[in-house]
C-alpha cells in the first residue's frame, strides 16, 4: 500500500504531463498549453470519418491546424511538424493544411482521448470527405500521442 502512495503523484504527474501541448514556433522559446487552454481559446470542430486503424466510423473533436497558426497571428508558415511521444514526427505543408482543414483531435466519439487510445492528441484528415487523403502519403502524416507542434516559418527555411 505504501508503495502505491508513494507512486501516486508520479502516476498524476504523468497523467497531467500528457494533457500539455509543446509549440514551437522558429527560433522562439516554446510554449507549453495545457488541454484546458486548447478547449477554451480553440474553436472545436468535429467529423466523423473512417480511418485505416479502425474497423468503424468515428468521430473526431479537436481544433483546426489553420485556427492555431490564426490563434499565434502566424500567417507565414512553411510546414507544420506534430511530434510524438516516440519522437516519431512528420510534416504537413500550408498548402494540404489550408485545403484540406486536419484537426488535432482530442476526443473520440465524445470521449477525451488517452494515451493508449492514440491520445492525448492526434492530427487528423477527414479521409471521407477528401478521399484524396486516403493514401500512405497522408497516413503517415496522422501522428497521434502528440506532445509537441513545431511551426517552420517562411523566414526561417530561407536563413537555413
Amino acid at each position: 500500500m505504501k508503495m502505491i502512495w508513494a507512486l501516486l503523484p508520479m502516476l498524476i504527474s504523468i497523467q497531467a504531463f500528457g494533457a500539455q501541448l509543446v509549440i514551437r514556433v522558429g527560433e522562439e522559446p516554446p510554449v507549453t498549453i495545457t488541454h484546458e487552454e486548447i478547449v477554451a481559446q480553440l474553436e472545436p470542430n468535429s467529423f466523423t470519418t473512417s480511418l485505416p486503424w479502425y474497423s468503424d466510423e468515428k468521430e473526431f473533436t479537436g481544433f483546426k491546424v489553420s485556427d492555431l497558426l490564426n490563434q499565434l497571428q502566424i500567417d507565414d508558415a512553411f510546414s507544420v511538424s506534430f511530434i510524438a511521444l516516440n519522437d516519431y514526427a512528420a510534416s504537413s505543408t500550408i498548402a494540404d493544411i489550408n485545403k484540406y482543414e486536419p484537426i488535432i483531435a482530442y476526443q473520440v466519439d465524445g470521449q477525451k482521448m488517452r494515451v493508449r487510445d492514440k491520445g492525448p492528441y492526434w492530427m487528423l484528415f477527414n479521409i471521407d470527405k477528401y478521399p484524396e487523403t486516403n493514401n500512405a502519403v497522408f497516413h503517415s502524416q496522422m501522428v497521434w500521442q502528440i506532445d509537441e507542434i513545431m511551426i517552420h516559418r517562411k523566414q526561417d527555411v530561407e536563413t537555413n
